[in-house]
């Protein structure tokens, strides 16, 4: 374990920590504490991050927002709520919900007990799904055999969105959504909590689908998973920067929310390395709907 600069203890961020500095992030665009690309950078920041010291700048100037973290003083209730914005400590359960912490929690136990754990790096039959794809597979038993590489994807790249568009629904338990933002590193997926509609649910993608938060909700349109399309709009992604006349070393995320009818409607935003920013909104089938370039 790491150590700052007065000597103590830096304590490692997990999932849970970064999704819910997120949920917190989000909150802060939607009441217009943020813009888009303040969100972005700090988004990209909270993925990011190693350490939860390295969180907690993220969120400190934001009104309306309190975000407790693992390491923060007091004991740590299973919810903690303020002006609108809760993080929860105990993922969802139920159909279709993963108890991470507590499974994972499990697993290290029985680890230690049963010397689980050599079979476990033994094994030849790794699972991505859950957790952030590695660059390469360990070696079959004993050293020997060929390393399995393991795809992964860039998330804007046609492969990405096509793997995060059919592995969505499977990781939320939702055959709908309220948004799904995919950056150049991550996504975050949300949608209406089943059980309890007042809620919004969220992950994370980074090479896989982890980590859980919940919020309110802000009674969004939702769209059907089912009906999002690769094929439509990584093109619209891939000449985003062309079609708004933004030059130069490019960033670009893609948003994706509902229409007044229930479909995807899809919005790319760019900024380029001198802060010129536009953004283009194509409908389900990938036709124009709004193009705004810089200025």
């Amino acid at each position: 374990m790491s150590a700052d600069s007065s000597g103590a203890r830096a304590i490692r961020a997990t999932d849970d920590d970064r999704t819910a500095v997120i949920t917190a992030l989000d909150s802060a665009l939607a009441s217009g504490q943020l813009d888009q690309f303040e969100h972005y950078e700090r988004v990209r920041t909270a993925t990011a991050a190693r350490n939860v010291d390295e969180l907690r700048p993220l969120f400190a100037d934001l009104q309306g927002v309190r975000v407790r973290l693992h390491g923060d003083a007091g004991p740590i209730p299973a919810e903690s709520f303020t002006r609108g914005v809760t993080t929860q400590w105990s993922p969802p359960t139920g159909p279709g919900r993963r108890p991470w912490g507590v499974l994972a929690g499990a697993l290290v136990v029985a680890a230690l007990m049963t010397g689980a754990f050599l079979a476990f790096s033994a094994s030849d039959d790794p699972d991505p799904v859950g957790r952030e794809a590695t660059a390469a597979d360990r070696p079959a038993r004993g050293g020997q055999g060929e390393g399995r590489v393991l795809d992964n994807p860039a998330p804007l790249s046609p492969e990405g969105l096509e793997r995060i568009f059919s592995s969505a629904g499977r990781a939320s338990g939702s055959e709908l959504a309220t948004s799904l933002v995919v950056h150049p590193e991550h996504a975050v997926l949300s949608w209406t909590d089943p059980e309890h509609p007042s809620r919004t649910l969220r992950q994370i993608y980074r090479g896989g689908w982890s980590g859980w938060a919940d919020s309110p909700s802000t009674r969004e349109g939702s769209f059907r998973l089912a009906d999002l399309d690769a094929a439509v709009i990584a093109p619209v992604v891939a000449g985003a920067a062309e079609s708004l006349g933004i030059a130069g070393e490019t960033d670009a995320f893609l948003n994706v929310a509902a229409d007044d009818a229930g479909r995807p409607s899809y919005t790319v935003h760019v900024r380029n390395d001198v802060h010129q920013s536009g953004f283009l909104v194509v409908d389900h089938a990938g036709e124009p709907v709004r193009i705004m370039p810089p200025g």
